[in-house]
């Protein structure tokens, strides 16, 4: 595994390379997860028993492109302050951020915005649009966003897309053509365990994961991450899902608190629609 660790526990960040001009830079804590995070995983197991039980870490996922001009999605949380512009730094070099990509006002994904732009101050903030209080988060200058907004960095080109999932009423998606890369934000949430930190999903299948594990976990984790959902209908979620598949050509899965998935794309994507149609069926008096 090639990756670059900055910093560790909270503060840890994990760079690795998913295409050339693509990077994913993870924050997870490893060794000491469960002592900041508490014992979730086995709370999870205990409703359903092919959940990992030492699963206690969970992703906070930033992407950058590298092109002509240079993209980051998300800044990860307060913690990661220092390291994320460490990370910056070193991956930038002597080249500017050009754009700095907001998919919705969360700390563990905006928190770093107005740290980053001390950085880089000629950097394009970029938001969702509807917003009136964005001066909060340090982003009151942002250019914000509509659905099907478009964005060449060079070769590679950005398309804004509208979310299925969503945990905050105003959050957008990010696709991008040339790669297939697809940025769902909080969609597939996900747990590992310390000896999985920085693994990308087919690396994972090594440590006894697979694509039937990544369904059992997403429909315990969604129900959490996605309170609606126990009152949405399994067929029309099943429907919107197929719909999105087949309109997106999905080669990168880069969610924010997922493993990347970069190999074997649909097994995990028709894991990924059963276990939506599992996570509104479920028993919320056991989820909660």
């Amino acid at each position: 595994m090639n990756v670059k660790i900055y910093g560790e526990g909270i503060n840890r960040i994990g760079v690795r390379q998913i295409t050339p001009q693509i990077y994913w830079i993870c924050h997870c804590i490893g060794k000491d997860a469960e002592k900041h995070n508490g014992g979730f995983a086995a709370d999870f197991a205990r409703i359903n028993p092919n959940i990992d039980p030492t699963a206690n870490d969970i992703n906070y996922n930033s992407y950058l492109f590298m092109d002509e001009k240079t993209l980051l999605i998300d800044t990860l949380g307060p913690a990661q302050h220092n390291t994320i512009l460490e990370v910056l730094s070193d991956l930038l070099g002597e080249r500017q951020l050009d754009y700095l990509w907001i998919s919705h006002t969360e700390l563990p994904h905006a928190a770093n915005a107005t740290a980053i732009r001390r950085q880089y101050p000629d950097l394009q903030l970029m938001a969702v649009g509807g917003h009136d209080h964005y001066e909060i988060h340090g982003l009151e200058d942002a250019l914000l966003l509509d659905y099907g907004d478009e964005l060449k960095l060079g070769e590679h080109e950005i398309e804004i897309i509208k979310p299925i999932f969503l945990d905050h009423a105003l959050t957008q998606w990010l696709y991008e053509r040339k790669t297939g890369f697809l940025c769902p934000v909080d969609w597939a949430l996900m747990a590992q365990n310390e000896h999985q930190s920085f693994l990308f999903m087919d690396e994972m299948e090594a440590t006894g994961y697979s694509p039937e594990r990544f369904m059992h976990d997403v429909s315990i984790t969604n129900c959490v991450v996605f309170a609606w959902l126990r009152w949405a209908d399994p067929d029309q979620i099943a429907e919107a899902i197929d719909a999105f598949f087949a309109k997106y050509d999905i080669r990168i899965f880069a969610a924010s608190h997922t493993q990347v998935i970069r190999k074997d794309v649909p097994a995990y994507l028709a894991a990924l629609r059963e276990a939506m149609r599992r996570a509104v069926t479920a028993d919320y008096n056991l989820v909660y």
